[in-house]
């Protein structure tokens, strides 16, 4: 049989049947087997296999030593069509209401929260109006976390004998301000920094900062101290001094211009943010999909995750 030479196929050609009856055969390479799963009998689905082949006007399986093996461009085949039918499979999952509706509990602390998580869950909801949130506020580094988040982002390694614990990226720091404050200066040396105001946040990042350059950060002119990133990073919105920020949480800020990153130096003293969840088996849809949101929101925005945590909600994508 001559390979089909055209570069398009119409998919209205060809039988569904004819495809399962392939997907079957293909991936059992067997055709008892696949026509028993198919409750067909051998004869029948041995057509289907033929008219796929003949309207493809390609080869799909042979038999070398008495076994059925699939031909390289029946080994290609199967891949698409699986993939097609996963995606497929998605589409009919997100139709049924039960697969998607209901509430997910979500708990991080006040900073991601404001920064960057909030923006992608009214993302998930406006295409999603099922889904409904209960949302919690966890303190940086806190250790005991309640047992009823189906998702939590932490701030920390926290202690969870019960749940899946997973790195999922470091935070670096990096200076940022309202343009304003800088009045067209550019700047180049972390020493420079010394002469705006500096604002604090609960976890002291400021002067760690200048200690890894070899500066003394206190001699800036002005300190504005707070309990939370997040109220230092709205003070550095408003124009009162310079924040010290993780790049994710006002990675959407520099895009807009509210906020610029004043020098290239970034830093990380081995903060860390990790999600805890249940075993992905274990997890509804719904919170799969959720997950996956979250997991892409932050690659886009830059975030070197843990290779484990990729893989986390991967067949979900919404």
């Amino acid at each position: 049989m001559k390979p089909n030479k055209s570069p398009y196929l119409d998919l209205r050609q060809i039988p569904l049947n004819a495809l399962h009856a392939f997907e079957a055969a293909g991936r059992h390479c067997h055709m008892r087997k696949a026509a028993q799963e198919m409750f067909v009998s051998h004869s029948a689905l041995s057509r289907h296999i033929k008219l796929l082949e003949s309207r493809l006007n390609t080869q799909l399986f042979e038999r070398k030593n008495n076994k059925l093996r699939l031909t390289a461009p029946g080994a290609r085949l199967l891949t698409s069509i699986q993939n097609a039918f996963s995606e497929l499979n998605k589409g009919l999952h997100l139709l049924d209401p039960t697969m998607v509706a209901g509430e997910i509990t979500i708990g991080t602390t006040a900073t991601i929260m404001l920064n960057w998580l909030l923006p992608v869950l009214a993302k998930v909801q406006l295409k999603y109006p099922e889904i409904s949130f209960n949302l919690h506020t966890l303190e940086p580094h806190q250790q005991s976390i309640p047992s009823n988040l189906d998702i939590a982002l932490c701030l920390g390694k926290p202690e969870d004998t019960n749940r899946t614990i997973s790195k999922l990226y470091d935070e670096y720091y990096v200076p940022v301000c309202n343009p304003i404050l800088l009045k067209g200066k550019n700047i180049t040396k972390p020493e420079e920094l010394l002469a705006f105001p500096l604002l604090h946040d609960g976890l002291g990042q400021w002067f760690k900062w200048f200690e890894h350059h070899k500066l003394d950060g206190h001699e800036s002119p002005q300190h504005t101290h707070f309990e939370y990133a997040y109220q230092a990073i709205e003070a550095a919105r408003l124009g009162m001094g310079m924040a010290l920020a993780d790049i994710v949480e006002v990675a959407k800020d520099v895009e807009q211009g509210k906020l610029m990153q004043a020098g290239a130096s970034a830093h990380t003293e081995g903060q860390s943010v990790y999600l805890i969840t249940h075993e992905e088996p274990q997890m509804n849809y719904r919170t799969q999909l959720v997950l996956r949101s979250i997991l892409q929101n932050l690659e886009q925005k830059g975030a070197k995750l843990e290779a484990p945590v990729k893989l986390i909600g991967s067949k979900t994508t919404p």
